[in-house]
C-alpha cells in the first residue's frame, strides 16, 4: 500500500474512534439536468489561487474559540447556550489531516468521453464516472459506495465511508481561465461542518515541467526542481 494511502487509513481509523458531536453528514443531493463540459487534459494545481489547509484550520480553530468564550459568558451569567456541541481541536485535527491527504494530488489528468470520465490523480486513486445514464450512477470501492454523475455542468464524486463518514468531490471548469475546480468537502460524524477545501487546477505541458510544489499542514509550501522530460 502506497504511503499516502496508509496514512489515510490511519488517519480514518482516529476519525472513528474520537468521540465528539454528531455531524448530519451532506444534505441529498439534488441534480440539475446534465450539462456536460469538457475537461480533457493535463492540469496542476495552482497554490495561489487554491485554498490553504493551515490558514482554513486556524480559522475554524478561532472560531470555536470564541463559540467557547460565549458559551462561558453565557455560563458565568446562569444563561443556557443555544447552540450545538462543539467539536474537539483534536477531532477537527484529524479532519483537517484526512483532508490534506485526499486534496493533496498536484497533477490531473482527464480522459473524457460521451460516456465516461476518467480523472487520474496523482499518487492516489482515479475518479472515474459513467456518465451515459441518470445520475446517480452508484459504484462498490474498496473504500465505500460512490456515486457520480453531471449536476448540470459540475461533475460530482460523493463516496460514504464506513460509520458515517463521507467525502464529495465537485469538479468544474472555469468559465473565465483555463482551468478546473475540483473541491472536495469531508465530513465526519465527530464534527459539526464539514472541511471544505478549494483546489484550483491550471492546464499545462508534462513534457515541460520544471519543478514541483508541495503543501502540507506542518511545513507549509515547499518547492523543489526537477528535470524536465526530453
Amino acid at each position: 500500500m502506497p504511503p499516502a494511502m496508509r496514512r489515510f487509513s490511519f488517519i480514518l481509523l482516529l476519525v472513528l474512534v474520537l468521540p465528539g458531536c454528531q455531524s448530519e453528514g451532506p444534505k441529498p443531493a439534488r441534480y440539475a439536468p446534465a450539462d456536460p463540459i469538457d475537461m480533457t487534459g493535463n492540469w496542476e494545481v495552482d497554490y495561489a489561487r487554491s485554498d490553504n489547509i493551515q490558514r482554513r484550520f486556524n480559522t475554524i480553530i478561532r472560531q470555536l474559540q470564541q463559540e467557547a468564550e460565549r458559551r462561558a459568558r453565557a455560563a458565568e451569567r446562569g444563561q443556557s447556550y443555544s447552540g450545538s456541541p462543539m467539536a474537539s481541536g483534536r477531532d477537527l485535527l484529524a479532519l483537517a489531516e484526512m483532508a490534506e491527504i485526499i486534496t493533496a494530488p498536484e497533477l490531473l489528468e482527464v480522459i473524457q468521453t460521451d460516456n465516461t470520465v476518467r480523472i487520474k490523480r496523482e499518487n492516489s486513486f482515479a475518479l472515474i464516472c459513467v456518465t451515459d445514464r441518470p445520475p446517480p450512477t452508484v459504484t462498490q470501492t474498496p473504500f465505500g459506495i460512490e456515486q457520480c454523475g453531471w449536476d448540470g455542468h459540475q461533475l460530482f464524486f460523493d463516496i460514504s465511508l464506513p460509520d458515517g463518514l463521507s467525502i464529495r468531490h465537485r469538479v468544474t471548469r472555469s468559465a473565465l481561465a483555463d482551468s478546473i475546480v475540483l473541491q472536495t468537502a469531508v465530513y465526519s460524524p465527530t464534527v459539526r461542518e464539514p472541511f471544505i477545501v478549494n483546489r484550483v487546477y491550471s492546464r499545462f505541458d508534462p513534457s515541460k515541467a520544471g519543478y514541483r510544489c508541495t503543501q502540507t499542514l506542518t511545513k507549509g509550501t515547499v518547492c523543489t526542481t526537477e528535470k524536465p522530460e526530453s
